[in-house]
């Protein structure tokens, strides 16, 4: 099964206590044959990334980056947390849309998405697999763009704009950590 984890990416305003659940998802997924899928950049699901890495597991890191030197001096990101990097074919022409590039990039190889906090990026990358018809899962106790997918999602849903959209997309709301893997591993079976 393949799991993509989209989330916040600002490593300096986590806890360690939310390291550490990150790092347990990853091994989790990684003891469970998951390959997971980040943005190989930092925060939520670098540390996921990480985890899994430890544990032996298979990352596939979609950078917004044209190449290694990129990857590791414009953005600054590591390695660490990805066995395996697809770079970025095209140079767009700003930084921004490089970043939305990747999560279109990597969006229709997942079987399930999980949301973990996050702000724009990641709710664009919510909205991408809202279209792709994907399952997403967003964790609550991370707060963050899975609320606002969710106003965003019953505005439009309450005006009944075009269900044919909105048809094989699934949105899951899990409360914890520990509610989340429970339903990994119902989804897995």
């Amino acid at each position: 099964m393949k799991i993509t984890v989209y989330g916040g990416t600002n490593n300096k305003h986590y806890s360690e206590q939310e390291i550490q659940a990150c790092a347990d998802l990853g091994k989790f997924l990684a003891e469970n044959g998951c390959e997971i899928l980040t943005g190989a950049c930092g925060g939520y699901p670098y540390f996921v990334g990480r985890g899994a890495v430890q544990a032996g597991g298979k990352v596939i890191g979609y950078t917004p980056a044209v190449d290694m030197q990129e990857h590791l001096e414009r953005y600054q990101f590591t390695t660490d947390g990805v066995t395996d990097l697809v770079f970025n074919e095209n140079i767009l022409p700003t930084n921004s849309e490089n970043f939305l590039k990747r999560s279109m990039d990597m969006t229709p190889y997942s079987d399930v998405v999980i949301a973990l906090g996050g702000s724009w990026g990641t709710f664009s990358e919510l909205l991408f697999s809202f279209f792709a018809k994907k399952k997403m899962i967003i964790v609550d106790e991370f707060g963050g763009a899975g609320q606002i997918f969710d106003t965003v999602n019953d505005f439009f849903r309450s005006r009944d704009n075009n269900p044919d959209v909105q048809n094989g997309a699934e949105i899951i709301h899990v409360q914890d950590m520990a509610e989340l893997k429970k339903l990994l591993l119902q989804i897995m079976k």
